[in-house]
């Protein structure tokens, strides 16, 4: 089999003609005067856009693919956590109908719902049975804030040892933080004066009427919450309520709320919430360490929540 042997270009080498000039130099100079553009001594392939539309799309679809699987992540971590605490019955247990109605509106697959209530039941994907467990991990933040991790993990080492990469990564630490909760139910509404689906501008709904429903229904206090950017339509004008209610009363005043006086339920759960005066100002600079801290423990498998009482 012939093979192509290349080597330096020498002067020498070229063909001469009468007026000694090298031919190469007479085609260089005639095409120097010729008016038609031509591309000479080049060994590029030339490609065209569009040849390979692949090359163009494929880090927006990674990304767009990321996002996607973190939101399916997140949405079955909840499902599991809402299941495990009042049971894989959606009709019994109002905080797992909640978030299945959540992951349904996110376009979460239906195979990783039924997955994630497999899971919740304590089933792995083969015939083996897989024992979950809730932690919660304490640690101190920038500015010596206060940070609660709750997860819910089948390897208990494992978790701990992604929760501390974390937070060390971000100059914080493993430490004792629960003393600056309360445990509480909480419940955030919304109130639609618009019919769901159908233009139109929301009214303004006045504060002490909501106020008086929900401590009829039994909530301990009540707080308004600004308007939820990531939804969509007139819901994204629409004020949220957020409810404080004692754990053991959270699934009954969220249904007498919804049914007595027509609220939306938009989440609902057990949360550690900050003390009054427990909360820390944090600077521009740690509040962007403290942002890092949170999207990192919340990219943990395992991590179901994280609660800061930072500012």
């Amino acid at each position: 089999m012939s093979r192509s042997i290349f080597r330096p270009f020498r002067l020498q080498d070229c063909d001469t003609g009468p007026s000694h000039i090298p031919r190469c130099c007479r085609l260089l100079e005639h095409f120097q005067h010729s008016s038609s553009p031509r591309r000479l001594f080049s060994n590029s392939l030339r490609t065209e856009s569009g040849h390979n539309k692949w090359s163009t799309i494929k880090h927006t679809k990674f990304a767009n693919d990321a996002v996607k699987n973190m939101m399916a992540m997140k949405h079955s971590r909840a499902i599991v956590a809402a299941a495990k605490i009042g049971g894989t019955d959606p009709d019994s247990n109002a905080r797992l109908y909640n978030v299945l109605e959540a992951a349904k509106r996110a376009s979460v697959t239906k195979k990783t719902i039924e997955s994630a209530l497999r899971r919740a039941a304590g089933l792995g994907s083969g015939d083996g049975k897989v024992v979950l467990e809730n932690v919660t991990y304490e640690a101190i933040g920038p500015g010596s804030s206060a940070i609660v991790i709750e997860a819910l993990t089948d390897n208990k080492a494992r978790t701990v040892t992604s929760v501390r990469t974390c937070l060390t990564k971000q100059a914080c630490q493993l430490g004792p933080a629960l003393f600056f909760f309360d445990r509480k139910g909480v419940i955030r509404i919304i109130k639609r004066t618009v019919p769901e689906g159908s233009e139109g501008t929301p009214s303004v709904i006045d504060f002490d009427e909501i106020f008086e429903h929900a401590i009829e229904a039994g909530a301990e206090d009540i707080e308004k919450l600004e308007p939820d950017e990531e939804a969509e339509g007139i819901e994204a004008e629409l004020p949220v309520y957020q409810i404080l209610v004692d754990p053991v009363d959270t699934a009954k005043v969220a249904q007498e709320m919804k049914d007595s006086y027509g609220y939306d339920i938009k989440e609902m759960g057990i949360e550690y919430v900050p003390k009054n005066e427990s909360t820390v100002q944090l600077t521009d600079s740690q509040g962007e360490t403290m942002r890092k801290v949170v999207e990192s423990l919340n990219e943990i498998g395992d991590v179901q929540d994280v609660y800061t009482n930072a500012k």
